[in-house]
């Protein structure tokens, strides 16, 4: 087979090779090239240790062989060992003073042990040296933005795109200088001209997605600004939540489900939307015996303690949108008690809802609530809807509206936070 030859082929050349190395360095034994030659064919070929051995017999013999130097410092970093590669690197540059890609390498080992003006001084003698090396500039503005130096940041990022306009990053970087100093439109102008050079661009989707959440123009939160927050919160949820906020949301849910399910049910296909670490899980798990309690969370850290409870057949992870519109299991009962607060527009979810749950089958949930006819997103950036609209929203998801139950979701900067649990049915035929 083609495959099998070609890596056939790619080993008896590199065997040749070591072979062809080894008797040189056995022929030259006091030469440092060839030191240097075994060092590279070992750096190419992974076996990182045995290339850092090479050059230091190399450096052993001639210690001003800059190449070596600096093919060691490039071994140094892959094999994680900064602070050497920062040595080796001023072994180099003191040779090579003039190197502008030598002190943006040296800045850039720096910023990975925490010497941030260190690394930003590196960055400035490169530019000095270089005025136009790309990677420096963008290193630099991205230094000058971690150091919270927001209009410095943004006049490295002007010089960058300016040098370099078809660079994505260069443009997703200088958005994020303008987001931080909260000029979010023009961020978004920015993250735009990003994607137009690159379609698709992850970093720029998602920090475009926030500077609209920044500017209440979402119809929902972002997937990836959800994933980070409750990977963050996910070790002392439970503790936060509960001891802290005095969060119910989970028991508000029971106590409807208590009202418009039969008494003693049991053997239910339980879903479990935004399913954090299981709380609401394990307030329906009685529910579930004999049947199945699945859960859906986009935070991979919240799945993780969720598991600890050993109450879930299944838990997985992803957007819960994107799950319900293309997940096939069906379910009697679906749940979600702080989850639809980062949704605005729940037509999708609805949709989704419908999908999964069995001819008579019911979806309960909470939300905050919010007067009028509609949904809004709040100061916390999150969202609050009114019973009106939850109604509406049912009628269009042909979802019949059962039941709705005023509560108190938790406490938010010591005021409690008003909320609806909603009971919805699909219909029998």
């Amino acid at each position: 087979m083609p495959l099998n030859g070609s890596a056939g082929r790619y080993k008896s050349g590199h065997l040749q090779a070591g072979v062809r190395l080894q008797q040189s360095l056995q022929a030259q034994p006091r030469d440092a090239e060839a030191f240097y030659a075994a060092g590279i064919a070992h750096l190419h070929g992974g076996r990182l240790e045995e290339a850092l051995q090479a050059f230091d017999s190399g450096l052993a013999l001639k210690p001003d062989f800059t190449d070596a130097l600096w093919k060691r410092a490039a071994a140094l970093v892959r094999l994680n060992r900064p602070a050497e590669a920062v040595t080796a690197l001023d072994r180099f540059l003191a040779l090579r003073p003039d190197h502008a890609d030598g002190w943006n390498n040296r800045g850039a080992v720096l910023i990975s042990i925490g010497r941030v003006d260190d690394a930003l001084a590196s960055f400035d003698r490169a530019l000095a040296i270089q005025p136009h090396l790309v990677e420096a500039l963008s290193n630099r503005s991205t230094m000058l933005h971690e150091l919270k130096r927001f209009d410095e940041a943004l006049g490295a990022c002007d010089a960058l795109v300016e040098l370099a306009p078809d660079l994505a990053a260069g443009w997703n970087n200088r958005g994020n200088v303008l987001a931080a100093l909260d000029r979010y439109d023009q961020a978004i102008q920015s993250y735009d001209k990003a994607l137009a050079i690159e379609p698709g661009l992850p970093a720029a989707v998602e920090n475009r997605d926030l500077a609209l959440l920044e500017l209440k123009r979402v119809t929902r939160c972002p997937p990836g600004y959800l994933r980070n927050l409750f990977d963050e919160f996910s070790s002392n949820y439970d503790e936060t939540m509960i001891e802290t906020l005095g969060y119910r949301a989970h028991l508000h849910l029971r106590a409807l489900a208590e009202r418009v399910i039969p008494k003693g049910a049991t053997g239910r296909r339980i879903l479990d939307l935004g399913s954090g670490t299981g709380l609401v899980g394990d307030a329906f798990k009685d529910m579930a015996a004999g049947g199945r309690l699945d859960g859906v969370d986009l935070s991979p850290l919240m799945i993780a303690e969720a598991q600890r409870r050993a109450i879930y057949n299944d838990l997985i992870l992803g957007d819960i949108e994107t799950f319900l519109a293309a997940f096939e299991r069906s379910y009697d009962l679906i749940l979600a008690a702080d989850t639809m607060i980062y949704f605005g527009d729940l037509g999708p979810t609805l949709a989704g809802v419908f999908k999964r749950l069995v001819p008579g089958g019911f979806y309960i949930f909470a939300v905050e609530a919010s007067p009028g006819n509609g949904w809004k997103q709040t100061d916390a950036k999150r969202f609050c809807h009114s019973e009106n609209y939850l109604r509406t929203a049912a009628a269009d998801a042909a979802l019949n509206f059962v039941a709705s139950m005023a509560c108190v979701l938790r406490r938010q900067k010591g005021e409690p936070v008003p909320g609806l649990a909603v009971a919805l049915q699909k219909p029998v035929s």
